[in-house]
């Protein structure tokens, strides 16, 4: 029953490792658990007081760890503003190998909480080194991911609640709007290269791909996942630190604007998203979805009723209306009404197909600005990409993640009523400096930032995004190994 116990050991030590997201790293910090585990399970009460409670939270963790990586602020941001539609999404869209490995993890948990059990003479010996092994190991690294991913979060959430409750402390030096309406479309999960519009051999953006625009071809976002990257990208921010008042709503209010929110993602309370915290400050605020448990699906399309409602409300001045997309958030083909490709790779089809419905919601946006023969401009960007992580051939598992430049590389796309030519600007642009972007776009300057337009922006070949909880250099990422996928 020992060379058993051992080889269970052993599988618990790998199944762990990899479930919490550290298989690149398998041999080094999945070896010293396995030794820490041997060691430790001399005693019985060692292993339900220790190893039992570190180790129950990692099987929990086994489905996101496995598809997702170890633990970082945008996984605990994603897990604790997710809706109860999204977790049910999220459920059904996990491989079934998956779940299978999950069942084995559990098992083999078990199996080694009530039966494993190695004998060793010198005690005290034993337990220092199986704390020190413990120490190097996958679940130390979990448990520390996990801590200081949730102070970061904690970090950006307070700033966040405490910026509905502040000023913001715009120095305004000049507010001249040229264009009577301005419209911010959010997008979710779209990355660049899947757009028609970038060269993707697939028509997945015919009005993107033709009409007059500026499409800047470098755009990076500042992080992977929403939570993370919008509060950075929508207001001034430097890397993990956050001014959350300092936003383009606040600017656009103290620039005498009137703003307009309208969003198809979920509000579950003034400050409990940290979209929502920036939102709230506007003049008004429309959310088709509301509530945390109720949330239900609801298409893009709905809000182009109250995008024309808004459009029609008379005001001397210029407005701002923005429109936060659900997009290309998975599950894919719940987020359209059909299939307009019908590839055998489903996932694909379907992802490409939003990619279809928000280029005509853009188009359909674009025609009613020109019937109100307004002087107008849209710009549209998305979030953060996506990246396969599909080990099929001619099947695609496109999820969020920090470790591959599709990651962050996103569209940004201006439409204007004085933009007459499609224009391609090859430039790398961080998502850092949207802030500065925005207010050069609402001809607005002020005394905290400069005003710049994305011709003007300096070319930075250094920069950074978040990924995890540090900042890299964005070129030291690798390709996704899919990065182009034909069908």
């Amino acid at each position: 029953m020992k060379y058993l116990d051992v080889v269970i050991t052993l599988l618990l030590s790998l199944l762990l490792t990899i479930g919490v997201g550290y298989e690149d790293t398998i041999i080094s910090v999945g070896g010293y658990l396995f030794l820490a585990l041997i060691f430790l399970s001399s005693k019985q009460w060692l292993k339900w007081l220790f190893i039992f409670p570190v180790g129950l939270i990692a099987t929990l963790y086994f489905q996101t760890g496995y598809i997702y990586g170890h633990p970082n602020i945008g996984i605990i941001a994603s897990l604790l503003e997710t809706n109860k539609r999204e977790t049910i999404e999220f459920l059904f869209a996990i491989p079934i190998k998956v779940w299978i490995l999950n069942l084995i993890l559990l098992a083999t948990f078990s199996y080694y909480l009530i039966r494993v059990k190695f004998e060793f003479k010198w005690c005290k010996v034993v337990f220092v080194s199986g704390f020190i092994c413990f120490y190097f190991s996958s679940l130390s690294l979990f448990v520390s991911h996990c801590y200081k991913s949730t102070e970061h979060y904690i970090e950006q959430i307070d700033a966040l609640k405490n910026s509905i409750h502040q000023s913001a402390n715009w120095h305004i030096l000049k507010a001249k709007p040229r264009y009577k309406t301005y419209v911010l479309i959010i997008g979710e999960s779209m990355r660049k290269d899947y757009m028609s519009s970038y060269g993707y051999p697939i028509n997945s953006t015919p009005f993107l791909a033709t009409t007059p625009g500026i499409l800047v071809n470098g755009y990076l976002s500042t992080a992977s996942h929403t939570a993370v990257s919008l509060p950075r990208t929508l207001a001034i921010s430097h890397g993990l630190d956050l001014h959350p008042v300092n936003n383009i709503i606040t600017l656009a209010n103290a620039a005498q604007m009137k703003t307009i929110w309208l969003s198809n993602q979920g509000f579950i309370g003034k400050y409990d998203t940290a979209v929502s915290a920036i939102a709230v400050h506007a003049s008004e605020k429309h959310f088709l979805k509301k509530g945390d448990f109720l949330t239900n699906n609801t298409s893009d399309y709905a809000l182009l009723p109250l995008f024309k409602q808004a459009l029609a409300q008379p005001y001397n001045g210029s407005k701002l209306i923005v429109l936060h997309i659900m997009g290309s958030h998975e599950n894919f083909c719940d987020r359209i009404k059909k299939d307009i490709y019908n590839f055998k790779d489903k996932d694909l089809s379907c992802y490409l197909s939003t990619y279809n419905q928000t280029d005509t919601i853009i188009k359909t946006i674009v025609n009613d600005l020109k019937a109100t023969q307004n002087s107008y401009s849209l710009m549209y960007f998305s979030d953060h990409g996506l990246n396969n992580v599909s080990t099929i051939k001619g099947k695609t598992q496109l999820v969020h993640g920090d470790l591959y430049k599709q990651n962050y590389e996103v569209p940004l796309i201006e439409i204007a009523s004085d933009i007459h030519q499609h224009t391609m600007l090859n430039k790398q642009i961080s998502a850092f400096d949207f802030m500065s972007i925005f207010s050069n776009w609402i001809g607005v300057k002020t005394a905290q930032l400069p005003s710049l337009n994305v011709y003007q922006l300096p070319q930075n070949k250094k920069i950074q995004v978040l990924s995890g909880n540090q900042m890299v250099l964005f070129k030291s990422l690798k390709n996704d190994p899919d990065e182009i996928i034909h069908r």
